[in-house]
Formats: structure tokens, C-alpha cells, sequence
């Protein structure tokens, strides 16, 4: 186990935007895994990041939702949604695909999750089609450790 109880940890680049997508495999203290998912795009010169978390009881349905997500955003499917609420209630993730005003098709993967004032905080990480392959692949290898792990 790595520092903070990180098992695996990717960085990949897309080389215009500024845009950089971080793939985290961790275990909390009781030994159970998470994903994080982070985007952190640059803004005015600065970094923001956005970043989601997908546990492990949640993360077969959520892989198989983003599979079919996946698909619908390479055969330039618009307009799509589903939602996968989780088993305790407090967390929600949601699919769904858009189109940017130069009409590039994007796939925003929300979080939506009860914060310590018992209130619904969102969180989502864009993917647009042209960064789909470089998503992917960190995306894939992260996931292959949450399946073996």
C-alpha cells in the first residue's frame, strides 16, 4: 500500500486546454477501495479541480453505465442521460451527453453527494470526444486494479 493508502496512481495529459485527468486507486482504513476520479482544468492561470469519488460496492454498476455511455458518445449519440443512484441514498451519479457550442459532443460524469449540512453537493468531470482515448486509457488501467485489488 502506498502513502495515504493510495494502490494506484496515473496522470494523463491532454495537450491543448490545460486539461489533466488524475486516476486514483485508494484504501480508506477499513481496507475498503474507491476510485477518484479528478479533472483539473486550467482557468485564469490557475488550476481548479474537480474530483468525484466511485466506491467499490458502486463500481460495477458505475463502470457498466459509463461502458454504455461511452458508446453512445462514439456513435455521436446527443443528448443522452441515465443516473445510477447509490444503495444508501446519499450519493448519485449521473451520464450525460451534450454538445458544446462548436457542436464537439462532451460526456460530463456528475457526483452528487450529501455534504456534512445534510445538502446535495455536485462535482463533474467533462470528457470531451477528442479526449476520449486518453481518458480511457487511464480509466481502464485504474479500473483493472479495482477489480483485482
Amino acid at each position: 500500500m502506498g502513502q495515504r493508502g493510495e494502490i494506484f496512481t496515473l496522470k494523463r495529459f491532454v495537450e491543448d486546454g490545460g486539461l489533466t485527468y488524475f486516476f486514483n486507486v485508494k484504501e480508506n482504513r477499513y481496507g475498503d477501495l474507491f476510485l477518484n476520479l479528478v479533472e483539473s482544468r486550467k482557468k485564469d492561470d490557475k488550476f481548479v479541480r474537480f474530483s468525484l469519488i466511485v466506491y467499490s460496492e458502486d463500481f460495477k454498476k458505475f463502470n457498466e453505465i459509463l461502458e454504455n455511455a461511452v458508446t453512445k458518445l462514439k456513435t455521436s449519440t446527443p443528448e443522452w442521460e441515465e443516473e445510477l443512484k447509490t444503495g444508501s441514498g446519499r450519493r448519485k451519479y449521473r451520464f450525460t451527453i451534450k454538445s458544446a457550442k462548436n457542436r464537439e459532443l462532451y460526456l460530463i460524469i456528475s457526483e452528487s453527494r450529501v455534504g456534512s449540512d445534510e445538502n446535495y453537493e455536485n462535482v463533474s468531470v467533462r470528457v470531451f470526444k477528442k479526449n476520449l482515448d486518453i481518458f480511457l486509457e487511464g480509466y481502464d488501467r485504474a479500473a483493472s486494479h479495482m477489480k483485482t485489488s
